[in-house]
C-alpha cells in the first residue's frame, strides 16, 4: 500500500492501486502504541498473484511464475511466483527490509499460507528445501535491518503445510505461528496444534467459536480474518460477543 522505491524499481509501480495515504500508517502505529496495542503488517498475498494483478502480464513475460494454476481456493485461480528466480527472491527480500526500515516501530510482519506451493501444481517437483532457504534468507535480512520486528506466520498445521504446500515452517525460524482453523470439519484437531503455538486463526464466519476459544486457557490468542471484506462489521460483532 505504501510508496515503495523497491517496487518502483522492480515492477514499475510505486504501490498497488489504492487510496492509501502514507501518513496514515505512521499515525496508526503511533496511536496504537499509545493505547498499548501492537500493529502487525499483513503480507497477505505472499508469493501469489492472480489475473487481476497489475503485474500479471509482466510476470508472464519475464517467466516469474511456476507452471500451472494454484486452485487452493475455489473462488480464484492463483499463479505462484518462483522464489528460485533471483529477481523474485531479491524483490521480496528487499521490500521486506525496506518496510521495516521505513516503519521502524512496527511490531511484526505476518505472512500466511500464500507463502507456499500447492502440491497439485503440475509435475512432481519438491520445492520444500528451496522455499525454506528463501524464507530463512528473507527473515535474516529483515532481522539485520530491524531486529526488533517479529516475523510471524498464519499457516496450516505443520503436517499439512509441508505435505501440501512445501512449507516446512518448522525450519523457517519464525518468531510466532498462528494455526489456521478455517475448516470446521477438522476444527478440534487444529486446536490441538494451536495449543503449542502462538494461537489460532478463524474467519468471521466462525465467530460462534469465539467464546469457547477465549475460555480455553491453552489457546493463547485468536486471530479473526474478515473473509467477507467487512472489517468494521466483524470488529463490532467481536465486541458484542466478548462483552456479553
Amino acid at each position: 500500500m505504501y510508496n515503495s522505491t523497491v517496487m518502483q524499481q522492480t515492477l514499475g509501480y510505486k504501490s498497488c492501486p489504492n487510496q492509501f495515504q502514507e501518513q496514515w500508517l505512521d499515525w496508526l502505529i503511533d496511536e496504537a502504541h499509545k493505547q498499548g496495542m501492537q500493529v502487525h503488517a499483513y503480507f497477505e498475498k505472499g508469493i501469489k498473484i492472480d489475473k487481476n494483478s497489475p503485474i500479471f502480464d509482466l510476470a508472464i513475460s519475464k517467466k516469474w511464475i511456476v507452471p500451472g494454476v494454484d486452485k487452493t481456493y475455489s473462488g480464484i485461480d492463483h499463479y505462484v511466483l518462483d522464489v528460485e528466480n533471483p529477481e523474485i527472491a531479491n524483490f521480496f527480500k528487499k521490500i521486506l527490509v525496506e518496510f521495516v526500515q521505513k516503519y521502524p516501530t512496527i511490531d511484526a510482519v505476518q505472512w500466511d499460507d500464500y507463502l507456499g506451493y500447492y502440491a497439485e501444481l503440475p509435475g512432481k517437483v519438491d520445492r520444500t528445501a528451496r522455499l525454506t532457504s528463501f524464507v530463512q534468507q528473507m527473515i535474516a535480512g529483515m532481522k539485520k535491518a530491524n531486529p526488533h520486528v517479529s516475523f510471524d506466520i498464519c499457516h496450516h498445521n505443520p503436517y499439512w503445510a509441508k505435505r501440501y504446500f512445501a512449507a516446512d515452517w518448522l525450519s523457517w525460524k519464525v518468531d510466532r505461528v498462528f494455526i489456521q482453523a478455517y475448516n470446521d470439519a477438522n476444527f478440534n484437531q487444529e486446536l490441538n496444534y494451536a495449543e503449542n503455538y502462538a494461537g489460532v486463526a478463524i474467519t468471521d464466519k466462525q465467530l460462534y467459536h469465539l467464546k469457547e476459544l477465549v475460555a480455553q486457557p491453552k489457546i493463547k490468542s485468536v486471530l479473526v480474518f474478515p473473509l467477507q471484506g467487512e472489517p468494521e462489521e466483524t470488529s463490532a460483532k467481536i465486541k458484542n460477543i466478548t462483552s456479553n
